[in-house]
């Protein structure tokens, strides 16, 4: 089969894998700053779901052998871990370890949605702080979501291969909140500054100021802890951003492009693909249907 691909066909696949490859990389590398070292990582996945459950419904008790990561996107839900109770509400997350007994129900007349993960992982993840994180926003994680079931609910070559590069994306960015708490004071102000003013320009100056750092070593501390630099940082936030409203309908390329706080367009589009892999406008062809695709998926498994 691989005769028959093309000379740009196998750059393409080469580039794929190699960005499999890096955010494996950056996960392991960001789990042994931390002092969780981990030799290699591996997942593999039994099910996945971005569910709206109904008042009826429950999660029987059961010992599962995979673990279960659970992100609540609206409503409440009551989990049962090991006998011990535990409410989630909107933003928050449980992961479960393999092993647990588990159960759960919806709580409350509110709808519930959830995001979750059922998977082998061939070494235990680190525990997170608490049992329940609680994140400021899911903003981060929906467009990762939606790419993420849109391929799981695919069967195209590497459609599991996507899934897997966007699974390690979404643990990276949930292990760093988690982390966050023990993080230096200096950068979360840096990162919360950066955060609040996205579609601003932001100078070192700027985050020198609000550090209360000199310019020269407000850089390098930021690039120390994080792995990244600071304008680095600020404008992939700005791409993920952007890729947040090209997955939603009538909006173009140019007025994403603005609302994420980018003037030029060249510019936009180059560092888009640069960071997400594909243009915007394929990016955004890519995810027209998927809205479609998962209620169509829904109303046939409930």
């Amino acid at each position: 089969m691989m005769e028959n691909l093309s000379f740009f066909s196998v750059l393409s696949l080469s580039s794929f894998f190699a960005m499999i490859n890096r955010k494996v990389k950056v996960f392991l590398y960001k789990l042994k700053k931390e002092g969780r070292e981990m030799q290699d990582f591996n997942v593999t996945f039994r099910y996945a779901i971005q569910r709206e459950c109904t008042l009826e419904w429950r999660v029987k008790q059961d010992r599962i052998d995979y673990n279960n990561l659970v992100f609540i996107l609206k409503g409440k839900a009551l989990y049962k871990i090991d006998g011990n109770e535990q409410i989630l509400t909107e933003n928050q997350v449980l992961l479960i370890p393999a092993g647990s007994l588990r159960e759960a129900e919806r709580l409350a007349e509110e709808p519930l949605t959830l995001q979750s993960f059922d998977f082998f992982s061939d070494q235990p993840l680190p525990a997170l702080p608490r049992p329940v994180l609680t994140l400021d926003s899911l903003d981060f994680y929906l467009p990762l979501f939606q790419d993420f079931n849109r391929h799981w609910l695919t069967e195209k070559p590497l459609s599991r291969l996507h899934c897997k590069a966007l699974f390690y994306q979404i643990l990276d960015e949930l292990y760093q909140s988690a982390w966050a708490m023990q993080e230096n004071p200096h950068v979360r102000q840096m990162k919360s500054y950066i955060e609040s003013h996205l579609t601003q320009n932001i100078t070192m100056e700027d985050l020198a100021w609000v550090s209360g750092l000199n310019v020269v070593y407000c850089g390098a501390l930021f690039k120390q802890e994080t792995g990244v630099t600071a304008l680095r940082y600020w404008r992939t936030l700005q791409i993920r951003k952007a890729a947040q409203l090209l997955s939603e309908p009538d909006i173009s390329v140019s007025e994403a492009a603005w609302q994420s706080g980018f003037d030029d367009l060249f510019y936009f589009s180059k560092l888009f693909k640069e960071i997400q892999g594909v243009s915007p406008k394929v990016y955004q062809r890519r995810h027209a249907g998927s809205v479609k695709l998962k209620e169509n998926y829904q109303s046939n498994h409930g």
